[in-house]
């Protein structure tokens, strides 16, 4: 489902499309999970890379977060 910017917001219709990440949202998860494994005794155990992975969904959420910051850029 599309929101008001345009941009869609459901992550398993993103998956099926095979919607690429943004490469923001491949930046930050790079480096929120070296963060929490070498600083934080890998508390969040992020992982990515497989159909389900908890860091396969927080990319999804940043992917939708960077998307909604850039429609209302164009907006404005």
């Amino acid at each position: 489902m599309k929101d008001e910017l345009g941009v869609e917001t459901d992550i398993n219709k993103r998956w099926e499309d095979g919607t690429g990440h943004h490469l923001e949202s491949l930046r930050l998860f790079k480096e929120i999970s070296h963060i929490d494994f070498t600083l934080c005794g890998d508390y969040f155990c992020w992982k990515c890379g497989g159909d389900g992975d908890n860091g396969e969904t927080l990319l999804y959420e940043l992917d939708i977060v960077f998307e909604r910051r850039e429609a209302r850029k164009e907006q404005s």
